[in-house]
């Protein structure tokens, strides 16, 4: 059996995991899915001050306080940069990096260096789908959509690694959602991983919420993916 620490994306939390969490337990995996500091379940943490460090320190400790090994870290969408940040920081508990449909940031840029948000509200980003709201209105639709206002730092801070990806010891796969809509980030990141020979690389016929929309094939790709099945 295999130890999944799962991190969600920008504006969403822990919750989003749900249906593919209870299924990996079933099949008697240990599942982690930390909600990251000022999002999902942790909205109340929100500050102007949380920043992508707040995030990886999230996982960090996760890693450390539950003394977790052999680890398949899965980081989703805004996720990439958070777990590839940690596996840096703790390699040697990982046994495989995956990133779901994920951003893989070079060190030295950060997220907004390779996925261009607006910051309308200044210290926030909304989801670019309700970024036009004015914050009055956002603060009813949100909740209700189980979203949150995404602090701008953890978009503003560079990635910063110790050493590459390529040479840690943990295996790396890169999972690309083929039925999405065209976004340059995430094909840069799939072209890069596909050509790589220190990646695996693997496709699947799913949007970009896979977890949520294919929860089923989802777990049965991760356990594949662990080599538990």
């Amino acid at each position: 059996m295999s130890t999944f620490v799962l991190v969600h994306g920008a504006w969403t939390g822990a919750h989003v995991w749900r249906p593919l969490r209870l299924l990996l337990a079933a099949d008697g995996h240990e599942v982690f899915a930390p909600a990251l500091t000022g999002l999902g379940e942790r909205v109340h943490l929100a500050s102007p001050e949380t920043d992508l460090e707040t995030h990886v320190q999230d996982v960090v400790n996760l890693l450390r306080y539950q003394d977790l090994r052999e680890v398949v870290l899965v980081g989703h969408s805004y996720g990439g940069a958070v777990v590839c940040t940690a596996a840096d920081r703790e390699p040697d508990r990982i046994a495989r990096l995956v990133l779901l449909d994920a951003l893989l940031v070079p060190d030295g840029r950060s997220v907004q260096d390779v996925r261009r948000h607006t910051a309308p509200y200044g210290a926030w980003i909304p989801p670019p789908r309700f970024a036009h709201l004015p914050v009055e209105q956002l603060a009813r639709l949100l909740p209700a959509a189980r979203l949150s206002l995404q602090p701008a730092n953890t978009f503003r801070q560079p990635v910063r690694l110790t050493a590459p990806l390529e040479g840690r010891p943990f295996q790396r796969w890169y999972v690309r959602a083929a039925r999405r809509d065209p976004s340059p980030p995430y094909d840069d990141a799939a072209r890069y991983t596909r050509a790589h020979q220190a990646w695996h690389y693997r496709e699947v016929a799913r949007g970009h919420d896979t977890m949520l929309s294919s929860p089923e094939e989802t777990a049965q790709l991760l356990c594949s993916l662990a080599g538990t099945v």
